[in-house]
């Protein structure tokens, strides 16, 4: 699969770029606060952005744009309960049957 590098794309860069800036201008006490913030606000702009591509939700109207935010909160729920049953199934391992000791 070939990626189209169109506008979208390097507006989605040029937010990426502008958060990291504004990152390495923080003092260094906050380090790890706007280190969370950062990974954050990029998986956000990454995700929106992807939905909006894949999906090619237009923004030029109101009725397309509340359309792709549908599009991206369902993508986004589909993502988390992913991630939720996943964690719930390996909680729920027996993991003290499964390792071995060797001496």
């Amino acid at each position: 699969m070939a990626f189209n590098f169109g506008i979208e794309w390097i507006v989605v860069a040029i937010i990426i770029i502008a958060i990291i800036v504004v990152v390495a201008l923080v003092k260094k006490r906050q380090a790890m606060a706007t280190g969370v913030v950062t990974i954050f606000s990029i998986f956000i702009v990454i995700s929106l952005g992807y939905v909006f591509i894949t999906h090619n939700i237009q923004l030029n109207s109101i009725g397309s744009l509340v359309d792709g935010t549908k599009i991206y909160l369902n993508w986004m729920w589909s993502f988390f309960d992913k991630a939720y049953d996943v964690t719930s199934y390996a909680i729920k391992m027996d993991w003290a049957s499964n390792s071995t000791v060797v001496k």
